[in-house]
């Protein structure tokens, strides 16, 4: 491993007030990246998106949410002095990069993530990225030249392989893919998610049978997995959090486990200098 290399990936269950923070305080020594998947606990929302919500799509009261990520950026990294890019986020691989922090640039970037992406590149210190998640799967990347990656794969982003693209992304600039770290956070295991007859006929057809758990239940973690190999990621460069959201419900929402009513937590990565 070379002096520029990363540390080899592991996740912590931190906390920092009252928010659980899933994250890597040694690629922060080494970076200065604050990244992490958050639970749903610590927050101000109340019933169905309980307690931390960071969704305004889902009907929950706008000025909550907004006070939930304020709070999330001020614990990140102590003072809440950055600014989040959040996209409306869209089930498809469009990928938002971000290379200056200036107001302009950054105006630039949040119009082209409301525009609709499932990815946010950052190549610069002082801009956030935010991405909300309820079974579809968070993957943070962190590269070794301190750019970072935050990407929302629900089983249309696994299907049309938007992590792969994204870890290409990083390594145009110069930085091999297994150099790479990716760290996945929860998501809806193979065990829960079962599929109709055609997207598990699309899914073996393109990723063969080892995707398939049953005749009914494809396996999004399989596939990521191996399609992370396939461009390049070393395997102990991934670090998983290996939960399931629909089974965790206390810690984590469930799209599916609370029939389509419930908050979004979160998947942050930031970098200040």
């Amino acid at each position: 491993m070379n002096m520029n290399s990363l540390p080899l990936p592991r996740l912590e269950r931190v906390a920092r007030g009252n928010l659980i923070f899933h994250t890597d305080r040694a690629l922060l020594e080494a970076t200065g990246i604050h990244a992490g998947f958050l639970e749903r606990t610590g927050g101000m929302s109340e019933g169905a998106f309980a307690s931390l919500n960071l969704a305004t799509t889902v009907g929950d009261d706008p000025a909550v949410v907004s006070a939930n990520r304020a709070l999330v950026a001020k614990e990140l990294t102590g003072d809440g002095a950055f600014p989040f890019v959040v996209p409306r986020q869209v089930h498809e691989t469009t990928l938002v990069e971000i290379d200056d922090a200036s107001p302009s640039a950054l105006e630039a970037a949040r119009q082209a993530a409301e525009a609709g992406a499932d990815g946010i590149l950052v190549h610069t210190a002082g801009v956030g990225a935010l991405l909300n998640f309820a079974d579809c799967v968070p993957i943070i990347i962190a590269s070794p030249d301190k750019s970072f990656a935050v990407v929302h794969a629900g089983w249309r982003g696994v299907y049309a392989q938007i992590a792969p693209l994204a870890i290409e992304r990083l390594s145009a600039r110069g930085v091999p893919a297994s150099e790479l770290n990716v760290y996945i956070g929860a998501y809806i295991h193979a065990e829960c998610f079962e599929v109709s007859d055609e997207v598990h006929r699309q899914f073996c057809e393109k990723f063969g049978e080892g995707c398939a758990a049953d005749e009914s239940h494809i396996d999004l973690g399989w596939v990521l997995r191996n399609d992370l190999a396939r461009v390049g990621v070393a395997q102990e460069r991934i670090a998983d959090l290996d939960v399931c959201t629909v089974c965790d419900q206390k810690h984590f929402f469930s799209f599916r486990g609370a029939d389509g009513v419930c908050g979004r937590h979160g998947a942050v990565a930031f970098r200040k200098a």
